[in-house]
């Protein structure tokens, strides 16, 4: 057995001791190292470098970056050491805004509303005769359409009309009337 040769684990064909591939099926005849063992002599030098102190570089934030960062840091013989560092701007806590009260009528009616377009834009007139103010009445525009909301005492108009996706709204109330512009 002392001078037996060297055969190919594939294929089990004789091959020399200085060959890198079997001449028969072409594996890799030298020894593969294991990957487990690689590793952890990385882990091990890794060790070496920190020896158990803390290490000697501080990742800093990049500029544009927002946020606040907490560092704790101890050893054995001082008690822990707490940093917070904020990083660019970011929103104080703003002040509570007290609600609106909730109006709720006791009729609600669809106004009239009259339609007219005009090559990119449309013009939208929306009667409500009882009305008294812009701030009687709440615009909201939404992803495909504006919804209108007024109030008139006890009784409330509403009306949701479809507009153009990204357009722009501008309005008018006089004398009852709302006029809404519409460009796409």
């Amino acid at each position: 057995m002392f001078w037996s040769k060297k055969k190919c684990r594939n294929c089990d064909n004789e091959v020399k001791s200085d060959w890198m591939y079997c001449s028969n099926c072409g594996i890799d005849l030298t020894e593969k190292k294991h990957i487990h063992s690689e590793i952890d002599k990385d882990f091990r030098r890794i060790d070496k470098l920190f020896d158990g102190r803390e290490p000697k570089f501080i990742l800093k934030p990049s500029l544009k970056s927002k946020g606040i960062s907490i560092t704790i840091t101890s050893d054995n013989m001082t008690p822990p050491k707490i940093e917070v560092m904020s990083s660019g701007e970011f929103k104080r806590k703003s002040q509570i805004e007290e609600p609106k009260p909730v109006r709720i009528p006791k009729v609600t009616e669809e106004p009239h509303t009259k339609i007219e377009r005009k090559h990119d834009k449309q013009i939208i007139t929306v009667d409500m005769p009882d009305v008294k103010s812009l701030d009687d009445i709440e615009l909201k525009q939404l992803h495909q359409s504006i919804e209108i909301k007024a109030f008139a005492g006890d009784k409330a108009y509403f009306k949701l009309i479809p507009i153009p996706m990204n357009a722009t709204v501008n309005n008018e109330f006089k004398d009852g009337v709302l006029k809404i512009e519409v460009v796409k």
